[in-house]
């Protein structure tokens, strides 16, 4: 029963990291209109920063944190400074390709991540004893209630309105004096440096973490949740993440029993099943579950 409940709570804990992945995409497209394909690299380069500075450099848990977000907002500022002011598919490519090199430095640059070997033990911040991962998973909780607290509050804020009004009229703001390069730039980096953050809390959650687990997979799958849930609307994410992740990833693969000798088939059947599920979305809910029937044109 106790092993029972901690994978519970570690599939939990998963499951709130990606729901606050899908939460900071929305913040980065919906309201400033950033098509970020890289999430997973800086999710990933916040995770391996975080996991160097513990078992390299042996630092604490918070000053670790601290400096894997810096390093992690710094990359942002220097690849947004060369993106963020190209189209949309320019920045979509050079966010993708930038996830790609940090997997690709992750197995390459096996002086510092083992490799393919992997990278650990990583530590938990505190120890409870077998309370531990209980109080762990209602600290990354209490993280997501502040994030979402902050996404409602900003979409109502002046400094909200101004990023909206880039995302729908870029030309307009500037002609209007409002500085919108600096402005996405600012934004994107401490939106990256979120990511980050919630990277750097996935590390102790695997204790061990390999390359593959950075794989392209993990942005796909976040944006077909956000464009399921409904990009525009706050919980969008959280739905997004519940029909996927959720019922996918932690119900079916491990509650329902599935025969040994098509188990290696659940994860194709599984992005398969994600494609027609966004093609569906597309056609008939274009905003997502949560989406305004009005603006979709249904009476």
């Amino acid at each position: 029963m106790g092993l029972l409940s901690g994978y519970v709570i570690y599939s939990l804990s998963f499951l709130l990291i990606y729901i606050a992945l899908a939460t900071i995409l929305h913040l980065q497209f919906s309201i400033t209109g950033i098509v970020n394909f890289g999430l997973v690299g800086f999710w990933g380069l916040g995770m391996y920063l975080f996991a160097l500075l513990q078992t390299k450099l042996a630092l604490p848990f918070l000053p670790a944190l601290i400096l894997a977000c810096a390093l992690v907002g710094m990359t942002a500022l220097l690849l947004g400074r060369v993106i963020l002011n190209l189209d949309g598919q320019a920045i979509l490519v050079g966010t993708l390709a930038f996830a790609t090199i940090i997997e690709y430095l992750t197995t390459t640059e096996k002086w510092a991540t083992n490799g393919v070997m992997g990278l650990g033990t990583i530590k938990m911040p505190f120890d409870f004893g077998r309370s531990t991962d209980q109080v762990f998973f209602l600290l990354i909780l209490l993280c997501l209630v502040l994030l979402i607290l902050y996404t409602a509050k900003l979409k109502t804020s002046p400094y909200g309105r101004l990023l909206l009004s880039i995302k729908d009229n870029e030309v307009l703001a500037q002609s209007l004096g409002k500085p919108t390069f600096r402005h996405k730039i600012i934004f994107f980096t401490f939106t990256c440096i979120l990511i980050g953050f919630f990277g750097a809390l996935s590390a102790p959650l695997y204790n061990y973490i390999f390359p593959r687990m950075i794989g392209p997979g993990v942005t796909f799958t976040i944006w077909i949740a956000l464009m399921l849930g409904g990009r525009t609307r706050l919980l969008g994410g959280m739905i997004g993440i519940v029909a996927t992740v959720g019922l996918f990833d932690y119900f079916i693969e491990t509650v329902v029993p599935i025969p040994t000798q098509y188990a290696e088939m659940v994860p194709n059947f599984k992005f398969a099943l994600y494609g027609l599920m966004l093609i569906l979305i597309l056609m008939f809910r274009p905003l997502g579950i949560l989406g305004d029937k009005k603006k979709e044109g249904v009476k």
